[in-house]
């Protein structure tokens, strides 16, 4: 079990490496390459749902944003929902970069895929799910742990 531990962390510091490089090469902070990556999955993010996404307060998001929107790489437009909110859409700058950050995993996914006979996206999904539950877990360890003093 040590050994697929050990093998985990090597992926989750191998992702960090490629998304420092990435950061660097496009010129944003990591936190704005995860920004660009959830607005391009949702369509249409909020401030309020990348500040979620990002785990980061109201205001140092509002501050990314607005950098975001200075490089071209985001563009606002009014919330019909909500007329004192706004969406968030990429521009064509933000797709670019997006676009070569898929590509990038893409292409390691298919070359390990391929060795690993399409059993990758399987092992993904259970590896997931399995991390969802746990995080799941401790929050529930922690509302019990709460309740009873401990």
């Amino acid at each position: 079990m040590s050994d697929l531990i050990a093998a985990f962390t090597s992926v989750q510091r191998a992702n960090a490496a490629l998304m420092r490089q990435l950061s660097l090469l496009a010129g944003v902070h990591e936190n704005a390459l995860r920004a660009l990556v959830l607005i391009d999955d949702t369509a249409r993010s909020t401030p309020t749902e990348v500040a979620g996404f990002l785990e980061l307060t109201s205001g140092a998001v509002t501050s990314m944003l607005d950098r975001l929107v200075a490089g071209g790489f985001i563009k606002r437009i009014p919330n019909p929902a909500d007329r004192r909110g706004s969406l968030l859409t990429l521009e064509p700058a933000g797709q670019a970069v997006v676009a070569q950050i898929r590509r990038r995993y893409e292409g390691v996914m298919r070359a390990v895929d391929a060795e690993h006979r399409a059993g990758l996206y399987l092992v993904l999904n259970d590896l997931a799910t399995g991390l969802l539950e746990q995080a799941q877990g401790v929050v529930s360890d922690a509302a019990a742990a709460g309740a009873d003093g401990t």
